[in-house]
């Protein structure tokens, strides 16, 4: 994990879109529970208030969730618990919105409209599907995927927003394609 953050932080200075604050990126976890401990390692990074984690889960819903918690043990559940609780600390539920819900589209929001106020929004499978992103320029995958969730994961990048944009990048951490 440490070496993708370290790979995340140098692609943003290194990068055009990136460092020119055009771009932004998704990183993709394989639990909730690896999307959590990169959020805190993000936490260390210059991304600090500029990275949001969003996944299917939700403190408030006695942890159900539809994306693999990866929690192995009730201290991994409680590294996933005290994220959210941390947060979502000072977010407040409105209009029929859950606390996690006002969080996650208040990130969305920043993230395709003011890519350099939210660089990164750490994912497990949550926004690879009918999430329009034009500034998303990275997508990189810490997890195995196939078939739809992978060609969801190339189309994330793909949207074009600007005449500095061709294309999108996917950089593969582990085996695309492969099972477990």
């Amino acid at each position: 994990m440490d070496r993708v953050v370290s790979d995340i932080v140098f692609d943003f200075s290194v990068k055009p879109r990136l460092s020119s604050e055009r771009g932004n990126a998704i990183p993709v976890a394989s639990s909730i529970y690896e999307a959590c401990k990169y959020f805190e390692l993000f936490q260390k990074t210059p991304f600090r208030n500029k990275c949001a984690l969003i996944t299917s889960y939700n403190p408030n819903a006695q942890d159900i969730t539809k994306e693999e918690t990866g929690a192995n043990t009730d201290i991994d559940r409680q590294v996933i618990y005290n994220t959210y609780t941390e947060l979502l600390k000072g977010v407040e539920a409105m209009g029929g919105l859950s606390k996690t819900e006002v969080y996650e589209e208040a990130a969305k929001a920043l993230f395709t409209k003011e890519p350099a106020n939210m660089k990164l929004l750490v994912v497990v499978d949550k926004l690879l599907t009918a999430f329009d992103a034009p500034p998303c320029t990275y997508v990189y995958i810490d997890t195995s995927m196939q078939d739809h969730g992978l060609f969801q994961a190339i189309c994330r990048t793909n949207r074009l927003d600007g005449e500095d944009k061709d294309f999108g990048y996917i950089v593969a951490y582990k085996g695309l394609c492969e099972k477990g």
